[in-house]
């Protein structure tokens, strides 16, 4: 192994000691998305007297926003209620105070809470006081949230990453690759940019998470109680952290700007550069410790792999805008001889570890391939892997370009490229860099998005038209569903609400195999989401066996609703079917 290989590899393992220690000390344990296994009042449960309190319980705990609990009256209107509140000693229940006696009819309970891993969960559910086959002459649908907040808060995420990589990649490049760099203007302007970007960014998270969550705009940024709702989530005091160690590593970059030394020995560099890893795995432990790496399986080791693959990603990343943006146009020909190859080499190692944890994190947010096709997670991974192949093309065209200038045998008895020769490997930086902050962009969808494992168990299912919504005609229609290989996991279903109206009404559901006879099937679960109004899902208890199923529901509202349909063929296999019911006044 050669020198600079050698160095190469100490690096990537500092790296990755670095973000293991990190982040045993900064993690605490998690748990998947929290599920509501229980409400009083119940879903389709019938009062008789009016309830004083609404009551969630959850299977794990969650943060509920001041908002996180609506309830709607028989007109659709809104009815006021009092705080969610938790429960004494109990995080997992959500309980909610009404502020007067409920008239007779059907009323609507719509929920929206924060699981562990920082990512609103919602639903909602409907119950009757008084006569069950009571419903109003008109209904008005509750009034949609702008919910503008979610853009505002995706576009501070992708701010949060890129200048984590500017700032990242510009301060490994200047102690590693460019010490020279630190006295050069171009070189301080991208390094406190990077720095001002990811404290306003982290800023601008922290702000807008509230109103992310409660679904509403960037208005509520500076609401008390939205701002304390964040506080109390694993991601508010992950942002509060990061805040923190930004402010502290300001004097940290002012003695690299102005006290490091132009031409350091070999032991000041390797110091340099593995301060530099270990201020950026810190930070990098922030965004670790709050997002998919602390649910699902292996959970303890992921948290490593992913701060270890943030900071390569922005190492390799960053360091092409410090070389494109602040030496390559300075045109040193000295020091590009020197800084063009270490960069070269240090982005090789980068590449092989952002490989090698990109495996193990599309293993655990994955696990099959018919998953990547199947969600939107694993359609969104699948673009950000193209674009990193190309970027990895880019890689290896410069790697083979600083090769020919600057390697053994090359022209560098000349002193390098002439202009010309520079400029055009300046013009493929700047196009990896537009690649780059696409992936950037791409990966901050991520974080955001529900992992494919969890999403493909909800809604498995292999064949084509399972996974389409299928509009209800006058004469209902079977829809097919494909569970798994064998011919007790293939049918259809058949789908009647009745009648198809706000109020009261009934759901059939038959199941039958490929010659239309009825099918048993172990388990069958149903549930109703009207998506234009942003309620739901609305479950159904269904009774009933053979293959016939029915189930009582209220349909608060008009409008194209969904059912989702869940039919388990095996312990191990289950298909989901969507069925559009439209549903009148």
């Amino acid at each position: 192994m050669t020198r600079t290989r050698a160095r190469g590899a100490g690096l990537a393992v500092l790296l990755a000691g670095f973000a293991t220690a990190v982040s045993l000390v900064v993690a605490s344990p998690a748990w998947a998305h929290a599920e509501l296994v229980d409400a009083a009042p119940a879903n389709g449960q019938i009062y008789q007297d009016s309830p004083r309190t609404l009551l969630l319980q959850f299977t794990d705990p969650v943060t509920v926003p001041p908002d996180g609990v609506r309830l709607f009256g028989p007109d659709g209107a809104r009815i006021g209620i009092g705080a969610p509140v938790h429960r004494v000693g109990d995080d997992t229940s959500v309980e909610a105070p009404l502020n007067g006696k409920l008239a007779d009819g059907v009323y609507t309970v719509s929920w929206r809470v924060v699981s562990s891993d920082s990512h609103p969960v919602q639903g909602a559910y409907t119950f009757t006081v008084g006569t069950p086959g009571s419903r109003p002459a008109g209904v008005t649908p509750p009034g949609d949230r702008s919910g503008d907040a979610a853009t505002a808060y995706g576009a501070a995420r992708w701010a949060a990453f890129a200048g984590f990589a500017v700032l990242l990649g510009t301060a490994f490049y200047l102690a590693w690759c460019w010490p020279a760099g630190a006295r050069r203007r171009p070189a301080r302007r991208a390094l406190w940019a990077g720095w001002g970007v990811s404290l306003a960014a982290a800023i601008a998270s922290g702000l807008l998470y509230g109103p992310y969550v409660a679904d509403g705009d960037v208005a509520g940024a500076f609401d008390p109680r939205l701002l304390s709702t964040t506080w109390a989530t694993g991601l508010g005091r992950a942002l509060g952290i990061r805040v923190a160690l930004l402010l502290a590593a300001a004097p940290a970059l002012v003695w690299l700007l102005n006290r490091y030394p132009d031409a350091p020995d070999r032991r000041t560099r390797w110091t340099a550069a593995a301060a530099v890893l270990a201020a950026a795995a810190a930070l990098a432990v922030t965004w670790s410790i709050a997002n998919h790496s602390v649910t699902g399986e292996a959970g303890g080791f992921a948290v490593p792999v992913d701060v270890v693959h943030l900071v390569a990603v922005s190492v390799w990343l960053g360091g092409l805008v410090a070389l494109a943006m602040t030496h390559v146009p300075a045109r040193d020909a000295v020091t590009l001889r020197v800084a063009v190859p270490r960069f070269s080499h240090t982005a090789l190692v980068c590449v092989a570890l952002i490989v090698a944890t990109g495996l193990f994190q599309a293993w655990r947010q994955v696990g099959s391939p018919p998953t990547l096709f199947a969600t939107a997670y694993g359609r969104v991974l699948l673009a950000k892997v193209a674009l990193v192949v190309v970027l990895v093309a880019f890689g290896a065209a410069a790697r083979g370009w600083v090769a020919r200038h600057y390697g053994a045998g090359g022209n560098r008895r000349r002193g390098g490229p002439d202009p010309y020769q520079l400029y055009a490997f300046y013009r493929r930086l700047l196009a990896e860099m537009a690649v780059g902050a696409v992936v950037l962009g791409l990966s901050a969808a991520l974080v955001a998005m529900e992992p494919a494992r969890s999403a493909y168990a909800e809604r498995r299912s292999t064949a084509a038209p399972a996974n389409r919504a299928a509009p209800v005609p006058a004469v209902p229609t079977p829809v097919p569903f494909s569970a798994g290989s064998g011919p007790a996991s293939r049918g259809a279903v058949l789908l009647v609400v009745f009648p198809p109206k706000v109020g009261p009404a009934q759901l059939h559901l038959s199941v039958l195999d490929p010659s239309g006879a009825p099918l048993n099937v172990p388990e069958v679960h149903a549930a109703m989401t009207l998506t234009d109004r942003d309620l739901g899902p609305i479950p159904v208890e269904l009774q009933g066996a053979g293959g016939h199923y029915i189930g009582q529901l209220n349909l608060p509202f008009p409008g194209r609703w969904q059912a989702v349909l869940t039919v388990r063929t095996t312990e191990t296999d289950q298909a989901t079917v969507r069925v559009v019911v439209d549903v009148s006044a």
